[in-house]
């Protein structure tokens, strides 16, 4: 039985204050040394890598224990960094998004088709980061994030004390949101999904093949997706070097209207898990999904 996920914070709010203390008054470099220090304090917690140990030893399997306390403590100074790097972006501004002139000129001709984009990244790399500065395309963009009161990450535009660059849809309201988001299509919007966790509605499922092992992960958006004629772009943002992030297009596709089943979405929804197989084979201390996904 795979573990429920919740939306509490690996974090605490004190270390993620002392994150933004240091980034304002010292600097991100500064944040940086703090980590080193804040990561080994969280890998020498049981129930830090017992949450941790669930991807790692699916993506490191012939690990010993020497090994596995080593990927652990790898998996969560990244994490940190990506929070330092996040306070950066809120606090003094400074962070870069590196896109090829290709990627971005392929998201315009797939938004320009006049049906609204959809993007579906994952809880890897710098997600949260750079949803905040995806500024190279025209038009309203919405991100489909709920938050709890166990969620205490702040987002850059919080931290700046600036209105958000991006609208966000609740998928624990009605319908998990879907109505929210047609609308956003239908006015040519840029939506933003998380295709690698299930939240809400239990029907909303449909299961796939990640990392040697069977998991759920939401089907509506395919369906939206089909029914609207949206084009989907699967996206990911790897940390690259200090205080910059790589937007990566994995792939993109369009889906067929194939009614409700949700079996009828496997294809479309294993292209997108595929995807981030092979982004977990590159990057494998930048998916942070802290809990046990698979059945």
């Amino acid at each position: 039985m795979s573990q429920k996920w919740t939306s509490k914070s690996l974090g605490s709010s004190f270390f993620q204050n002392l994150f933004c203390f240091f980034v304002k008054y010292g600097g991100r470099h500064i944040a940086y040394f703090i980590v080193y220090f804040v990561a080994v304090f969280y890998t020498l917690l049981p129930s830090v890598r017992c949450k941790a140990s669930f991807y790692l030893k699916r993506r490191f399997p012939e690990s010993n224990t020497f090994g596995r306390f080593f990927h652990a403590y790898r998996l969560i100074l990244t994490f940190g960094k990506i929070l330092a790097d996040r306070a950066a972006l809120g606090i003094t501004g400074e962070i870069k998004i590196i896109s090829s002139k290709e990627d971005q000129q392929l998201c315009r001709d797939l938004h320009s088709k006049g049906k609204g984009l959809i993007i579906i990244t994952a809880h890897c790399g710098c997600w949260q980061t750079a949803m905040s500065c995806f500024d190279f395309m025209e038009g309203d963009k919405y991100v489909i994030y709920h938050r709890s009161k166990e969620d205490i990450d702040r987002h850059a535009h919080e931290l700046s004390g600036e209105k958000p660059p991006v609208n966000f849809i609740d998928p624990a309201n009605f319908g998990g949101g879907s109505v929210e988001i047609m609308s956003a299509l239908s006015k040519n919007g840029i939506v933003c999904a998380m295709g690698d966790r299930t939240f809400g509605n239990g029907d909303n499922k449909t299961e796939v093949d990640f990392l040697g092992g069977k998991i759920d992960i939401p089907y509506s958006i395919y369906r939206i997706a089909g029914a609207t004629g949206a084009p989907i772009a699967v996206i990911f943002f790897p940390r690259g070097r200090s205080g910059e992030i790589d937007s990566v297009i994995a792939e993109t596709f369009f889906v067929e209207d194939k009614g409700h089943n949700a079996k009828n979405y496997f294809n479309d929804a294993q292209k997108f898990i595929k995807s981030l197989e092979s982004f977990c084979e590159k990057y494998p201390y930048q998916f942070f999904n802290y809990y046990d996904m698979w059945k």
